[in-house]
This record gives C-alpha cells, structure tokens and sequence, in this order.
C-alpha cells in the first residue's frame, strides 16, 4: 500500500530521520502540526476544486438545456422529401 506514492519502507526512513532531527520529545508534537497542515492543505484544495467546479457545472447544464431546444427545433422542422423538392423546382 501506498500512500502519496510512498511505500512503507520510504515511510520508515522518513520516521527515523524525523526522529533523529526533531528528537524523541518533540516528535509527537511535529507530527500532530504536520497532520494539521495536511489537514488544512487537504480542505482547502477541496474549496478550490469546488469553486472551479461549480462554474462548470452550471455551464454544462445551460449548453445542455441550448442543446435540447436546438434538437427540438430541428425535429418540429417538417422534412424536406423529394416530393417537397421537386414541386420547388421548375420542370423543363
């Protein structure tokens, strides 16, 4: 299992070298801020991505509705036959 495309030995290494510089005694309160601001990064690209997406959301659904009615438009329109053609034109 992977987590941010980091194996568990990478995951290890980075636990002792987080124990080795931030100590024993500081460590569990670095990893708790750490959680944090992964915490908080995490919320905040939510926010972006939902801004982003609601725009486009509503977009879609207005080219959707504009699509219906061009299609219905299009299908009310009486279809023009060689019957219909032919009566248009002159006959020599």
């Amino acid at each position: 299992m992977e987590i941010f495309g980091i194996g568990w030995m990478e995951m290890i290494v980075i636990g002792l070298v987080a124990l080795i510089v931030v100590g024993p005694q500081r460590l569990p309160q670095a990893a708790q801020t750490i959680g944090r601001l992964v915490g908080y990064a995490t919320q905040q690209w939510r926010n972006i991505q939902q801004q982003i997406r609601e725009p486009m959301e509503q977009e879609v659904i207005d080219i959707k509705g504009k699509l219906h009615d061009v299609a219905r438009d299009v299908t009310d329109l009486e279809p023009i036959g060689d019957d219909a053609a032919g009566k248009t034109r002159d006959k020599p």
